[in-house]
């Protein structure tokens, strides 16, 4: 009985990391104007956590933009959810709008890795081998992967763009009990693969230590368990201001909110209130996100 229910619990840590990838439509890609008049050009780029998932609003009311608009910063965020390495290094190469922007920019800012374990058909076989303490071998393989193409994407913006300041997240793990244990297996080796970037290339970007701010489950992760919501977004911009203070590219630390943040909860967006407040449920079980 204790083998079935692990098995089975399995299964829906799994499923959990899978659903919420799948269910998001693509997003279609237009034409961007690039604004100006503000101090400096901000470009955001990468996966769900710097597009501000977590929150409805999050062009108005996601950490990147709270950023610039204290800093009267001209804002380009050109990151959407589910994006890996491999994806960002093919949108670089191969879209002029991506070109045009990193040319554009005087800050870059990145959060981009995670994706490369969860994103992907591989999540149940990596999720199921991580609770089962086997399959270490192909998580290695993929941190490898990520930190290969992490010298790359260095390589593509430094060839466009030489001068900008190139700033990447690290990864934080918001999950607790059963869930934490593949959760944790992916970001450690996330942040390790981006320290020994960092020990290659340590004149070329900085990192930001997001995780110092998200560090747990709590009062600042969506309903989802994983993305920050609005009160989260909000406190990495505090954190994100000082930074940028610290670097000599900006003079405020305290967030200016043009627009507050609506916490945001996909699985019943996608699946409807009676199956995404049940998914929910299961979810914050596994991760013992409780609030």
């Amino acid at each position: 009985m204790k083998k079935t229910k692990r098995i089975l619990c399995v299964i829906l840590c799994a499923l959990v990391l899978l659903l919420p990838l799948s269910a998001v439509p693509a997003s279609a890609d237009g034409e961007y104007d690039f604004p100006s008049g503000g101090s400096l050009n901000f470009l955001v780029m990468g996966d769900s956590i710097t597009e501000g998932f977590g929150v409805e609003n999050s062009e108005e009311a996601g950490y990147a933009r709270i950023v610039a608009d204290t800093n009267g910063y001209n804002y380009v965020n050109l990151s959407r959810v589910a994006t890996d390495t491999e994806r960002l290094i093919y949108q670089i190469k191969n879209t002029d709008r991506f070109r045009e922007a990193i040319r554009w920019a005087d800050i870059i800012h990145l959060s981009i890795g995670s994706n490369n374990y969860l994103a992907n058909d591989r999540v149940v076989l990596i999720t199921t081998g991580a609770l089962l303490g086997v399959n270490n071998k192909e998580l290695d393989d993929i941190a490898e992967g990520i930190y290969e193409d992490y010298l790359k994407i260095i390589d593509l913006i430094r060839a466009i763009n030489p001068d900008a300041k190139l700033i990447f997240d690290n990864v934080y793990c918001s999950w607790e009990g059963l869930g934490r244990i593949p959760f944790n297996k992916a970001v450690v080796r996330v942040n390790n693969a981006l320290n020994q970037a960092l020990e290659t290339k340590k004149d070329e970007f900085v990192i930001f230590d997001l995780a110092s701010v998200i560090n747990g489950p709590g009062e600042l992760v969506a309903a989802d368990s994983t993305h920050p919501n609005a009160k989260g977004n909000v406190e990495i911009a505090k954190a994100m201001l000082k930074f940028l203070k610290e670097l000599g590219l900006g003079e405020n630390t305290e967030p200016v909110i043009n627009a507050q943040g609506i916490d945001y909860n996909y699985f019943v967006e996608c699946f409807g209130t009676v199956a995404g407040t049940l998914i929910t449920a299961i979810v914050r079980v596994l991760t013992l996100h409780f609030q």
